[in-house]
């Protein structure tokens, strides 16, 4: 798709617990640009609860992925600027549906070019215990294990198209457990969380309005995934199978493709 018009939005970071403000506008540029820079410039971290956009003096851009998620699940890799104000992105309905809406409202359809791969690339944790690969193929495709206490195991094969992610995906919200919310909070974390844009996992799972799907805790995670594959600059061909990964596995993923030239 294409930008054609201009989008303000405001509200407070999910971490941050801070007023922020994100203006995404059309631009000439090839790239998508985020307060001046092409995503590919900039350095990542997923260890902090969710994806940091880190410029090269050290200071950076606090969770990016469902702003990001949103422009890569409908396929714009181009033509626009991100201005971010407040030092994170505003946490909004803690998915990407509100941001799609608003792309979609101010935007064309257009052809996408995509990244192929021609070997596996996979990135695990010492233990084994998580990783995510990354396997050639025709169209990008997900399949994704999670496992929670009290959610137990959940599994989803997803084969993306823009409308599969708008239907299927955008609206499942962030969630934290019950039992790390305080800790959370006392790193400068989760400050800016509620019920109105998390869930939260305990004996009781609390959800405003109820689950959108049994399984919207690893559609999030799917939806997590794609917007941190946005620092590829294109729609990437590839399965992805993921075993309880997280930002920090996407992100080496999305850098380990970009090594390769992929």
């Amino acid at each position: 798709m294409k930008l054609n018009g201009k989008i303000l939005l405001t509200g407070q970071g999910l971490h941050s617990g801070k007023e922020c403000s994100l203006t995404i506008e059309p631009c000439n540029s090839p790239e998508v640009l985020m307060n001046g820079l092409p995503l590919k410039d900039f350095a990542l971290n997923g260890t902090n609860r969710g994806s940091d956009y880190i410029f090269p003096d050290g200071t950076r851009i606090r969770t990016c992925e469902h702003v990001l998620s949103a422009l890569t699940g409908l396929e714009i890799f181009s033509g626009v600027k991100l201005t971010v104000e407040g030092g994170e992105m505003p946490a909004l309905d803690g998915c990407s549906r509100r941001v799609c809406d608003e792309i979609l409202a101010h935007s064309e359809k257009n052809e996408t070019e995509a990244l192929t791969i021609t070997e596996p690339v996979i990135i695990s944790t010492e233990d084994k215990k998580r990783f995510i690969a990354a396997f050639p193929s025709d169209d990008l495709h997900i399949s994704y294990v999670v496992e929670y206490k009290f959610v137990g195991t959940q599994v989803i094969d997803y084969t993306h198209s823009p409308e599969n992610y708008y239907h299927e995906i955008s609206q499942a919200r962030t969630f934290a457990m019950q039992a790390d919310i305080d800790y959370l909070r006392s790193h400068g974390m989760a400050l800016g969380g509620s019920l109105d844009n998390a869930i939260v996992i305990g004996e009781e799972i609390k959800a405003s309005g109820g689950l959108r799907w049994p399984d919207e805790f690893v559609r999030h995670k799917v939806l997590d995934l794609i917007g941190d594959l946005a620092s590829l600059g294109k729609k990437l061909n590839a399965h992805i199978i993921a075993l309880r990964a997280g930002h920090e596995l996407h992100l080496k993923l999305a850098e380990k493709l970009k090594s390769k030239g992929a």
